[in-house]
């Protein structure tokens, strides 16, 4: 995959979790508050893997002890938090060379096992993670009456890629 594939899938990314997260804000923290809360709670999860491997990719500690806060973030909070996060993906992308991308990358995983991979191997990861979670928001919208955003990718390369 060539940095450009790359930096079009974080584009992607940065746009549909803004997209989810305006979502999750028309949802009634009254009405369904226990499912607003959960999904806060899954986007909260993709921001903090996606911050975790941004510290394995850049060499830095992370902090974190678990794949989650014991807060949870408001949609306000996370919309910034998150596209600031992937505003770095796409920075530092752009920064390293094609043969950064296959160099192995060795790291702690929260749990305090050792790790390695390469940092293409660790940006698909963070792609498809948050994919996978924004998935079930996905489902939760849907169970509390509102219609989730198309999570497509083609949506985005017709609509917003430009």
């Amino acid at each position: 995959m060539d940095k450009n594939t790359i930096v079009t899938l974080l584009k992607y990314k940065r746009w549909i979790d803004s997209e989810t997260l305006k979502a999750i804000k028309g949802i009634s923290e009254s009405a369904s508050a226990e499912k607003r809360h959960l999904m806060l709670r899954l986007m909260n999860h993709i921001y903090v893997v996606d911050m975790i491997f941004r510290a394995n990719m850049s060499g830095q500690q992370h902090g974190y002890i678990a794949l989650n806060t014991p807060d949870t973030p408001s949609v306000d909070e996370l919309d910034v938090k998150m596209a600031d996060s992937t505003e770095w993906y796409i920075q530092h992308v752009k920064s390293i060379s094609p043969n950064d991308l296959t160099k192995i990358i060795t790291f702690r995983f929260v749990d305090g096992g050792a790790g390695e991979m390469t940092a293409i191997d660790m940006l698909n990861h963070m792609l498809f993670h948050g994919t996978y979670h924004r998935g079930a928001v996905g489902w939760l919208l849907s169970e509390c009456g509102s219609i989730p955003p198309k999570d497509v990718l083609t949506v985005f390369l017709r609509d917003h890629n430009h």
